[in-house]
């Protein structure tokens, strides 16, 4: 390789262009030094929440460019950026579980440094529970300017493909958020059980509470009600074979 393209031209302070770019020397500076943590296991700590938080603010931006294609009715891209930020979410998910590896006493140590910290003050998990109403009423307006209800959009999913699949996206979405209300609570669990305060003077149970929130419970709803129809067709259906 030529030298030349070894050197650095962007500006900061990391040996590489790579490092400048990402400012790692500021990113990996962000965790305590060994000689400062309160116990080993406090850099997974660090790092698990510093990656769901960058995690959470990505996924927030894309769904809120998504946001903003739904409002144009331009499903396709709106779809395209639900399905970038979904997974973002199940990373999410993921690193909880690399808690699980702390031992309860262990996290106890950790945990006394953490004054009033609490993971619902998450600034990334708050921009999300602000960003799911939005995408719902961009939705319901664009369904509201279609002239089509939810249950008949559905059934006309052909004629309606960009709709029907933005919802689906939708449903994705608070499905993840869902599925990590869960993860977090069976988290907490574990670690510091289920009866008990948690940081903040949060019971435990208040995470129990809030996992049965949804954004889209009409999405869910839906689903009822095409199978109540499905299933009053099928017993019509067996009635009338009897003559």
């Amino acid at each position: 390789m030529n030298e030349d393209m070894k050197k650095p031209i962007l500006p900061g302070k990391g040996a590489s262009d790579y490092e400048r770019y990402l400012s790692t020397d500021v990113l990996l500076s962000l965790q305590k030094t060994p000689g400062t943590l309160s116990h080993k296991d406090e850099m997974l700590f660090f790092v698990v929440h510093q990656s769901e938080e960058l995690l959470m603010k990505g996924a927030a931006w894309e769904l809120g460019r998504s946001r903003e294609y739904i409002e144009a009715a331009d499903f396709g891209n709106a779809c395209r950026l639900m399905r970038r930020a979904n997974p973002m979410i199940e990373h999410c998910i993921t690193l909880l579980h690399l808690l699980e590896t702390i031992s309860p006493f262990d996290y106890q140590i950790i945990r006394a440094g953490l004054g009033h910290g609490s993971g619902l003050d998450s600034p990334g998990f708050l921009s999300l529970l602000h960003m799911g109403p939005r995408l719902g009423d961009a939705f319901h307006q664009q369904l509201k300017q279609a002239g089509v209800s939810l249950i008949e959009m559905y059934r006309r999913h052909d004629e309606f493909f960009g709709l029907h699949e933005t919802a689906e996206a939708l449903l994705d979405f608070d499905e993840r958020m869902h599925l990590f209300r869960f993860h977090h609570l069976k988290l907490a669990q574990r670690i510091i059980g289920g009866g008990v305060i948690g940081t903040m003077g949060t019971p435990v149970e208040v995470l129990h509470q809030r996992m049965e929130h949804l954004f889209y419970k009409n999405l869910w709803d839906v689903r009822n009600q095409i199978t109540a129809e499905a299933n009053e067709r099928l017993q019509q259906s067996g009635t009338n074979s009897k003559y």
